[in-house]
C-alpha cells in the first residue's frame, strides 16, 4: 500500500516543526508543507532548513534523513485563496493546519484576523478542493478567555470572554472548521508551549519567551536613561502570585496530537496542556533569576505601581492575562486515548529555569 499523504501548514514554525518530526517518527506519511516562498524549490529549501534546525535543537538528528526523503515544500500563503497552492499534489489523506499569527496587539487586528481566520477559511477550501475528509486544526487552550476554574474541551460559541485579538481570532477560526462539515475534525488546544522536554531547546520567541524578551528590552531602555535600576529595585507587577500557570513542552504537544490522531478517527476537541501546573511566583522567580534580577513583587492594583513599574506593566499587558486566575484544563478526552504520561510533565521552578536558560543562552 502507498504511504498516506498529509498536507500541512506551519511546518516551519514552532509547534508545526515538532509535529512534522513526530509524524515522521510515528507514521509512514509523506508530507507536503505549504511554505511562503517564490516557487516550490525555494519552499522546499526553506522547509528543510527549518526542520533540520528543529531536529538539531530537539536532539533528533536521526530524523534528518526522513525529513529529506519524505517532506517537500509547496509554495503558498495563508492570505491567498486555497492558500495560494497551484501545484498538483495528488490525493491528500489529511490536512494538519498549524500555521497562525501569534500577534495580539490591537494595532495588528486586521493582520491577525487575516492570518488566523481568513487563513483557516483558505485551508478549508483547499481541503474541499482535494476531497479531504480529515482535518486537524491547532487552536489554543486560551479560547477560554478570562474564564477560570475547570475548563472543559467544549465548543466556544462567542468571543465575549476573550482578552485580545489573538484569542478572538482563534475562536473564530474554530467556528470556521466546525461548520465545514468534515467527516473527522480534531481541534487541538495547547496551553503555553515551551521548549523540548529533554533538550529544553526552543525555536520560538513567543509566549513565555516573549515575556523574557520584553523584560530584557525594557531593562536596556531603562539602563540608557536611569542606569540599571532593575538590578537593585524589584519591579512591581500586577500578577497574582498564587495563580497557577500551564507550560507544556513542544514535543509533548506533538506527541499527544499525533497520538490522538492515530488512536481515533472520530471528531473531538483536545486540550494539550500539562497536568502539573506552576505558581506564578515560581515562574517569576525562574525568569528574574535567569536575567540576574531581583524577583518582582506581585500587586493587585495599578495605584501600587511607581512610574518605572507602570511602563513595565504596560509591556506585560498580554502576559498578565495568563498570570491572574487559575485554569484547570480538562485532559480526560486525551488521556482516554493515549494515557496519562504524555501530558504529565514535572514542572518545578528549577525545571522551568532549564527552559528559560536554554532560551536566554541561545539569544
Amino acid at each position: 500500500m502507498a504511504a498516506e499523504h498529509y498536507l500541512m501548514t506551519g511546518a516551519t514554525g514552532f509547534v508545526g516543526g515538532a509535529t512534522v518530526l513526530e509524524l515522521l517518527e510515528r507514521t509512514d506519511a509523506v508530507l507536503s508543507c505549504v511554505v511562503r516562498a517564490r516557487g516550490d524549490e525555494m519552499a522546499t529549501e526553506r522547509l528543510k532548513g527549518a526542520l533540520h534546525r528543529a531536529a538539531q535543537v530537539y536532539g533528533r538528528a536521526d530524523l534528518v534523513g526522513e525529513i529529506d526523503a519524505r517532506c517537500r515544500g509547496i509554495a503558498g500563503d495563508l492570505t491567498l485563496p486555497d492558500l495560494g497552492v497551484t501545484s498538483s499534489l495528488g490525493p491528500v489523506d489529511q490536512i494538519w493546519h498549524v500555521a497562525a499569527s501569534l500577534a495580539f496587539e490591537d494595532s495588528g487586528k486586521d493582520e491577525i484576523l487575516n492570518q488566523n481566520v481568513q487563513g483557516t477559511r483558505h485551508a478549508v477550501t483547499l481541503a474541499k478542493r482535494f476531497g479531504v475528509c480529515v482535518f486537524n486544526h491547532v487552536s489554543t487552550a486560551y479560547v477560554s478567555g478570562s474564564r477560570t476554574g475547570r475548563i472543559a474541551p467544549d465548543p466556544v460559541s462567542h468571543d465575549d470572554d476573550c482578552n485580545n485579538w489573538y484569542e478572538r481570532s482563534k475562536v473564530a477560526a474554530e467556528h470556521v472548521v466546525t461548520t465545514a462539515g468534515f467527516d473527522c475534525l480534531r481541534i487541538f488546544r495547547p496551553s503555553v508551549v515551551i521548549g523540548h522536554s529533554e533538550s529544553a531547546g526552543t525555536t520560538s520567541s513567543s509566549g513565555l519567551y516573549g515575556f523574557i524578551s520584553a523584560l530584557t528590552q525594557y531593562r536596556a531602555e531603562l539602563t540608557e536613561s536611569l542606569g540599571d535600576v532593575m538590578a537593585t529595585r524589584p519591579l512591581r507587577l500586577r500578577m497574582t502570585a498564587d495563580s497557577l500557570t500551564n507550560y507544556i513542552p513542544v514535543d509533548r504537544v506533538a506527541t499527544a496530537a499525533v497520538g490522538v490522531a492515530r488512536a481515533s478517527d472520530r471528531s473531538g476537541i483536545y486540550h494539550l496542556a500539562n497536568a502539573e501546573q506552576l505558581p506564578v511566583h515560581a515562574m517569576l522567580k525562574a525568569v528574574f533569576d535567569a536575567l540576574g534580577l531581583p524577583g518582582p513583587t506581585c500587586v493587585a492594583d495599578e495605584s501600587d505601581l511607581a512610574l518605572v513599574d507602570l511602563k513595565a506593566d504596560r509591556l506585560c499587558t498580554f502576559y498578565r492575562h495568563y498570570t491572574n486566575g487559575t485554569r484547570e484544563f480538562d485532559l480526560d478526552s486525551v488521556e482516554q486515548l493515549i494515557g496519562r504520561d504524555i501530558l504529565n510533565v514535572s514542572m518545578s521552578r528549577e525545571r522551568l529555569a532549564d527552559f528559560i536558560d536554554a532560551f536566554v543562552q541561545g539569544t
